[in-house]
């Protein structure tokens, strides 16, 4: 795929959920935001802390690797390329895997005190990934890397980076709306 293609498609499904955020989500009473379809499940504003969790946490390396990049003057290229950790990542948040995974403990919200604050915090901070990717359309995708983990020793390319992370906020979307038209219905 190309670098253009693949930031180009990121863009667009980022901005769709941001839409549907604005227009339908924030709509919602705060009862049905807090409200979980079974007891194990995480609410609304939970999974919302959840995703800003990792974009807080990512946001800040990936536009350092983007700063990297520009100064080391990596200019776009044609393919994105899969490394293997990146593989793995990307798949993992594919909205099409319904394999559910264990929550490291930073990024778990379930059963605590959330307020309505993480909708407005989920939208500063998708603004913020859509400047990400438009800044990303200038540099390599392949060459600049991302720190992860606590430390930020172990790297993944800037491309696979902006993908997880599009596709693990696509992947708790469904489930937020899955959520609360079931609680609609109710």
């Amino acid at each position: 795929m190309t670098q253009s293609t693949l930031l180009e498609r990121l863009e667009t499904e980022l901005r769709y959920c941001l839409d549907i955020v604005r227009n339908q989500i924030a709509a919602q009473d705060t009862a049905v935001l807090q409200a979980r379809t079974t007891p194990e499940h995480w609410n609304t504003l939970e999974s919302f802390a959840h995703l800003n969790a990792y974009l807080e946490r990512y946001i800040p390396r990936m536009e350092l690797a983007i700063h990297k990049a520009k100064a080391r003057e990596w200019k776009p290229v044609d393919d994105v390329k899969y490394t293997g950790a990146g593989k793995r990542f990307v798949k993992r948040a594919d909205p099409e895997n319904g394999k559910a995974y264990k929550t490291p403990k930073y990024y778990n919200f379930w059963q605590k005190s959330v307020g309505i604050a993480a909708l407005k915090g989920f939208t500063i901070n998708t603004e913020r990934l859509l400047r990400v990717i438009q800044a990303a359309k200038e540099v390599n995708l392949n060459k600049a890397k991302v720190g992860r983990g606590k430390s930020g020793f172990l790297t993944l390319n800037l491309g696979n980076t902006i993908e997880w992370q599009v596709l693990h906020i696509h992947r708790h979307f469904n489930q937020i709306q899955a959520q609360i038209a079931q609680l609609q219905s109710r």
